[in-house]
């Protein structure tokens, strides 16, 4: 029995040996980690476990013209936040007696605020000045104040349809600015915190920095000098003969590049928004100013030679329909004169010669009925019949402007494909990409879209619009000194009801500078004037004017 217990008792003291040796063991493993290596192993440790971060916004991209003139940028602005709760009663009347007129908000939008159970955000975008003043208040609580910024526009509404908006979060909505968002919005930058070791569970010091990196900039082809001095001509005209609005694209043929695209809307004659881009979302009927591509494709096809008679006389009868020519030509000898003259009849025999299949035809090759690939959101695609619905009336119509839908971008590149030798470039307002810290993105480079017609025919029908910018033809449009090519259009406006208008018109104008050696195209379009005319009296004086201005600004040689 007795040595039953010894051997009880020498087990219970191995084991306890054991355990004691254990325990020294891993206290003393405790004591080197957290007293002797703790420093090591916090350096070690630290960016591994993050107590938090902070978001730190960049700025998004600039908007520049082709010249690095700012378009859109961001502006230091503040954001007003109130919590009523938070307020005493001697700074809520501080409040409802200052707000409204410092912020510029109605006395009843200051009482709603007032009135809340949590806080309001009121505001923004608020200036320095106005947060200067806010700060003035003295107001000891309820109040914040937070440095933000707003998206700013130096040239006001110059370029609203081009450039767009952006929301209060500074998301592109419209324009430039939702086309290229990704481009212009900025990457977010952090800083990261540790736990704090001497003080657990606080943010300690950054631990590290993520710095946030700024949008793109964007540098359009665009001048803003052509832009300013083509709308402040075109709202001339416009306001003076009480139109509707207008537009009016001015564009490099042998690039594509638009160096200006100005919209104008009578703010007494319509209210269309101030963001609507009549060149790229209009769909008109272009009228006679769409005869050159006639003339192209009939030349092209061998149905037309230039030296072709045609006999006018006032009308020409189409199955059981008598279609009318704006005026009685009598006997007219060749292109030159038929384009001078813009007679409907003698491009109305043009058209039904030359056949529907190769009509349309060429409106495809030209462009029409397809986007023209312009870097603006929105493009409309105007309206051409696929062939089913035309006749021999529809296609004698048509071969004079009226009964296809075209915008006047796509018009003007179609007949910059004619002043260009028979190539079409495509139409581009980007000029270059490039990030915030100078690398490139994205370089401008022409692109050749197709080669329409042979030189030759080009030529040909520049030619015949040389004709037109003449004193027998249109002498408005004539600048001493230069030899211009043109083609004017006066178009009736379709009905809701159907059928056209006889008094209410669109105006078309466009011309080449100089004609020989071509460096621009303009295209002017006027929509509806009280009174109706034609656009040689109209679209026509104001290419001259604009004309005038870019010769001398761009310094083209005659």
């Amino acid at each position: 029995m007795k040595n039953r217990e010894e051997i009880f008792i020498r087990r219970i003291s191995v084991i306890f040996i054991i355990f004691v040796v254990v325990f020294l063991s891993i206290f003393s493993r405790l004591v080197f980690i957290q007293v002797v290596k703790r420093n090591s192993l916090i350096s070690e440790l630290n960016p591994q476990f993050d107590f938090g971060y902070k978001v730190i916004n960049g700025e998004r991209g600039e908007i520049l013209d082709c010249n690095g003139v700012f378009l859109a940028l961001d502006k230091v602005a503040f954001q007003l936040d109130i919590n009523p709760a938070r307020l005493s009663d001697e700074d809520k009347k501080k409040i409802d007696e200052n707000l409204s007129k410092i912020i510029g908000i109605s006395q009843k939008e200051v009482e709603n605020i007032l009135k809340a159970t949590q806080y309001v955000m009121v505001s923004t975008s608020l200036s320095l000045e106005q947060k200067k003043k806010i700060e003035s208040l003295a107001i000891n609580d309820g109040v914040t104040l937070t440095q933000t910024s707003k998206r700013n526009y130096p040239l006001t509404n110059l370029m609203a349809p081009i450039l767009g908006f952006v929301d209060v979060d500074n998301e592109g909505l419209s324009g430039i600015e939702y086309e290229f968002n990704s481009d212009l919005e900025s990457k977010k930058g952090r800083v990261f915190y540790n736990i704090d070791t001497e003080k657990p569970m606080t943010p300690g010091e950054p631990s590290y920095k993520v710095n946030p990196i700024n949008g793109n900039l964007i540098f359009l082809t665009i001048d803003s000098n052509i832009q300013f001095a083509t709308e402040k001509l075109l709202q001339e005209t416009v306001n003076n003969t009480g139109a509707k609005g207008g537009l009016v694209i001015v564009m490099k043929p042998k690039t594509g590049e638009i160096l200006g695209l100005v919209n104008y809307t009578n703010p007494d004659a319509d209210k269309t928004s101030s963001f609507y881009n009549r060149a790229i979302q209009w769909n008109y009927e272009p009228g006679s100013v769409i005869k050159p591509i006639i003339a192209a494709a009939a030349l092209e096809e061998g149905s037309l030679q230039v030296d072709d008679e045609f006999y006018c006389p006032g009308y020409i009868k189409v199955k059981d329909r008598v279609l009318s020519c704006w005026q009685k030509h009598g006997n007219e000898k060749g292109l030159n004169e038929i384009m001078k003259d813009s007679c409907d009849v003698a491009f109305m025999k043009i058209g039904l010669k030359l056949g529907k299949e190769n009509l349309l035809k060429y409106f495809d090759r030209f462009g029409f009925g397809r986007s023209t690939g312009i870097e603006l959101p929105g493009e409309e695609v105007g309206i051409l019949s696929d062939g089913s619905n035309i006749g021999d009336v529809e296609l004698a119509t048509m071969s004079f402007g009226q009964g296809i839908a075209v915008t006047p971008l796509q018009l003007i590149s179609a007949l910059s494909a004619i002043a260009n030798g028979g190539v079409q470039m495509k139409p581009t307002i980007i000029k270059e990409i490039r990030k915030s810290d100078g690398g490139s993105v994205y370089n401008f480079q022409p692109v050749v879209k197709q080669t329409i017609i042979s030189m030759d025919i080009a030529d040909k029908v520049m030619e015949a619009m040389k004709a037109v910018i003449s004193k027998d033809g249109v002498p408005q449009a004539m600048i001493d000194g230069y030899s211009i090519a043109g083609k004017t259009g006066t178009a009736q406006k379709v009905l809701p009801e159907g059928g056209y208008s006889k008094d209410r018109l669109i105006y078309s104008f466009y011309g080449v500078i100089p004609a020989d050696t071509p460096e621009v195209s303009v295209l002017v379009v006027i929509d509806e004037t009280p009174a109706p005319t034609y656009s040689l009296n109209i679209t026509a004086p104001l290419f001259k004017q604009i004309g005038l201005y870019l010769i001398k600004y761009l310094r083209i040689e005659p």
